[in-house]
């Protein structure tokens, strides 16, 4: 995680060279929405296999509840005494994790972790009604 984590902030740290933007709050937001949608992905398999699960949702309260437990496990995993900066003394040397290959399988991960409710949700209309997902 803290790779992950180096990877994408010095995509926008840039030693030091950042323009009209707050590096560490910009990939703390990316992360938020990405443990966000991987808490929603789970979800969505609980409710596949226990369809009563889907009762005691409840809208906005879960989905406010979710965001602040994901911005509180955030802010305890790299913003806490300023982990972040922490995070980026240990790993700034390191070859792979700065090179252009690191960058792009990071990028890939996070992407990847942000549309998973959406390629479950694909798959499950698949199995369930045959088709990918309907556009009206």
């Amino acid at each position: 995680m803290n790779r992950l984590f180096y990877v994408i902030y010095n995509s926008y740290y840039k030693d030091g060279e950042f323009k009209d933007d707050i590096p560490s709050l910009t990939v703390g937001g990316i992360f938020l929405v990405s443990f966000f949608s991987i808490g929603l992905s789970i979800s969505t398999i609980i409710g596949w296999i226990n369809p009563d699960y889907e009762k005691i949702k409840l809208g906005e309260v879960f989905t406010f509840f979710s965001l602040f437990f994901y911005g509180t496990l955030v802010y305890f995993l790299f913003y806490h005494k300023k982990r972040y900066r922490s995070i980026y003394e240990r790993y700034k040397n390191d070859e792979f994790l700065n090179s252009k290959l690191a960058k792009r399988i990071g990028f890939l991960l996070v992407i990847l972790m942000i549309l998973s409710p959406i390629i479950l949700v694909a798959i499950n209309t698949k199995i369930t009604y045959g088709w990918w997902i309907k556009i009206k």
